[in-house]
């Protein structure tokens, strides 16, 4: 981070964008002065109301942070402590900052759980027993309780599905208007932050680049890398742009379905051993991908997506239905495991690129051992067959990135080893879960371009999982949309977005549109 500067009106949201690395999260830790080492602020100042953060004691710093300053972080279930309530959790910050009473903190929560519209039955609750939008109302009112005249926002709905997402900022923008806070809202995606932001500021490599209000960042702004970012993908709604992707010259698939999914159930006990508690997660789910095509999955957090998505890569065993690899039942042809052969033709994207690495172990590593488990290339050859994968998932020069390991890479470069890893294999199918979720705006579109293109070179059918609804229509040639397990809608990708029949389906796609809230700005501004 060099020379950063700006400034913040008091009642305004500001918003910091910027991909990974950029410096947005090292700002949020210097102005509350948890920056750990090695890192050392050189110079500068950060005022506050007047006051410089950074000659503060340590005293002072533990008193004006939450009465004067707080802040809502990126994951809510790792922000909020698993071993203890949501009343505890918030009442110590009460007890501490206050010295409140029990009945004194009792009545300033319950207030607090009104504000952001959660029940009180959810007072004794646990972070894991709650939803990821609940969880995240919950961080809001902590960093509430003792009502902050700053809140910075890291990120704050980055893991939500874009509805919940929606609620959640129409909820802050509702708090802000009513208790007149400020808000340093930081984020990747700038498309979200001109919805509703009144300034903001574009880090590049640990500088602001570009400063300006809404109106001029939204026209295009003065930078390149603020232009690429406002057009790194477009919406689920409006008119379609043209080759954006690469598409196959022909779209017929042909009539024999490579996979079939056949009223495919999982059910998943919660609790209770006489009586047990059932959570029906896949409910009577069916549908056919082609070879080449891309089917595209699309729901909520808690459709069953995801859970379909291991049902399918043999991760999981289904409650009841089939899947169908090439006509065959898998489910009876082999019962309890997967064989070698089915694991070789369906293979899975994770969502987490750094959580499907070995930190250990190197790229050539985590591609060579796939390769030589199922016997494909012989040793002598097994090198330059890594390199060449690498360098057709765009890691160029091959021979550098083969002897890295997972830290020292971007996560579009962790995800492109992901995708060079199961491409090593030749599958059949790919079942991508969320690969895009985890990255920022600028490089979606660059992983997207590399399925697009794997379909066209392989002829591999892929199943693209995902909650952003804006990349199922550009990449996928159909949507099945999920909601609750069950599918409520399916169709060709642009005919479902521009004609969509079921209710869930308009809401996904106008939440996912321009323009989604300017209909409600106006009363929160």
């Amino acid at each position: 981070m060099r020379d950063v500067s700006f400034d913040i009106q008091r009642g305004e949201i500001f918003g910091l964008v910027g991909e990974s690395g950029s410096g947005k999260s090292t700002v949020v830790q210097a102005i509350l002065r948890t920056l750990t080492p090695p890192a050392i602020i050189t110079g500068g100042e950060i005022l506050l109301s007047g006051k410089d953060i950074l000659s503060m004691s340590h005293r002072e710093v533990l008193q004006f942070r939450w009465q004067e300053i707080s802040i809502v972080m990126q994951s809510a279930l790792n922000a909020l402590n698993p071993v203890l309530s949501i009343h505890k959790q918030i009442s110590d910050v009460l007890y501490t900052h206050r010295g409140l009473s029990k009945d004194q903190a009792d009545k300033r929560i319950r207030e607090l759980f009104d504000l952001v519209d959660i029940s009180y039955d959810r007072l004794d609750s646990f972070p894991h027993e709650l939803s990821g939008g609940m969880r995240q109302r919950v961080v809001l009112a902590i960093a509430l309780a003792l009502m902050p005249p700053v809140i910075i926002m890291d990120e704050p709905t980055t893991a939500l599905d874009v509805i919940v997402e929606r609620d959640i900022l129409f909820k802050v923008l509702e708090l802000r208007k009513k208790l007149g806070f400020t808000i340093l809202f930081i984020t990747h995606d700038l498309n979200l932050l001109l919805e509703f932001a009144d300034r903001l500021a574009v880090m590049l490599n640990g500088q602001v680049i570009e400063t300006g209000d809404v109106a001029q960042i939204g026209s295009g702004g003065q930078h390149a890398y603020t232009k690429k970012l406002i057009g790194a993908l477009p919406s689920a709604g409006g008119k379609r742009k043209k080759d954006l992707l690469p598409q196959p010259k022909s779209l017929n698939f042909g009539e024999k379905p490579l996979l079939e999914v056949q009223s495919l159930n999982k059910d998943f006990v919660l609790s209770g051993f006489l009586r047990p508690k059932l959570l029906h997660a896949v409910k009577d789910v069916s549908f056919e991908v082609f070879p080449g095509e891309i089917v595209g999955l699309v729901g909520e957090s808690g459709s069953g997506k995801s859970t379909i998505a291991r049902l399918i890569a043999r991760l999981i065993p289904p409650t009841s239905g089939a899947i169908r690899l090439d006509g065959v039942n898998i489910l009876k042809s082999e019962r309890t495991t997967a064989s070698l052969e089915y694991r070789q033709k369906v293979q899975m994207i994770f969502q987490d690129p750094f959580g499907s690495l070995n930190s250990v172990h190197t790229v050539f590593h985590h591609l060579a051992r796939p390769l030589i488990r199922h016997r494909l290339v012989p040793k002598s050859d097994l090198y330059k067959y890594i390199i060449d994968i690498l360098e057709s998932v765009e890691l160029s020069p091959g021979a550098l990135f083969a002897d890295k390991f997972p830290h020292e890479m971007s996560g579009g470069e962790r995800q492109r080893v992901a995708i060079a890893r199961v491409l090593s294999l030749q599958p059949e199918i790919i079942v991508a879960d969320e690969p895009t979720s985890m990255l920022d705006v600028s490089i979606r579109l660059d992983i997207l371009k590399i399925l697009a293109n794997l379909r066209i070179k392989k002829n591999v059918a892929i199943l693209f999982i995902t909650h952003d609804l804006a990349s199922a229509r550009y990449l996928a040639d159909r949507i099945i949309v999920l909601q609750k397990g069950s599918q409520v809608e399916h169709g060709y990708s642009e005919a479902l977005i521009q004609a969509p029949q079921h209710m869930y389906t308009k809401q996904l796609i106008a939440a996912a549109s321009p323009g989604w809230l300017s209909s409600k700005i106006s009363d929160c501004k």
